[in-house]
């Protein structure tokens, strides 16, 4: 073998590792396929919102529709025009995300704390067989005054009173 067939040989090497690699971080992540809306008012300092899960089970946990609220909260921000809401991303935009990853990656994992930010409203559960897959949609009280103050004192969202 050349000198040229054997870079070409390690770099396919290095390509197929790192992407092995990636793979395996994405079948980890702890935030699920998800879809989320306002579902309307709720109590002082939080945020009632419908989160729709995509899973192949027709039961998840309900950790993973707190998890994926709390994430929505944050990074998508949600709408409703039977109830005229909108609101924007608690943590701005995706840049938020990308520049504190090790942070928001354990924050969402199976035993971070990103679930006691959200609780389940009972008695809201709906299924829904969607080919393969069930869409799975429950109703969750997310708040977002605990949240905040929380991602503030760890310096990963300004405060309010750092703008001005």
């Amino acid at each position: 073998m050349n000198v040229k067939s054997r870079f070409c040989s390690l770099l396919l090497i290095l390509v197929g590792l790192c992407c092995s690699f990636a793979a395996d971080g994405k079948d980890k992540n702890s935030v699920p396929n998800y879809e989320i809306s306002g579902a309307g008012t709720g109590s002082q300092g939080s945020y009632l919102v419908s989160v729709t899960v995509i899973s192949k089970k027709n039961n998840p946990n309900d950790d993973v529709f707190k998890r994926a609220a709390v994430h929505g909260v944050l990074f998508r921000g949600f709408s409703n025009t039977e109830h005229r809401q909108m609101q924007k991303p608690l943590a701005g935009n995706a840049s938020n995300e990308a520049q504190h990853a090790d942070f928001y990656q354990e924050f969402f994992s199976e035993t971070g704390n990103a679930g006691n930010y959200a609780s389940i409203v009972g008695s809201s559960r709906k299924v829904v067989k969607s080919g393969k897959d069930y869409r799975v949609t429950v109703t969750v009280s997310v708040s977002k005054e605990e949240l905040r103050s929380y991602l503030e004192s760890l310096g990963i969202l300004r405060g309010l009173n750092t703008i001005f």
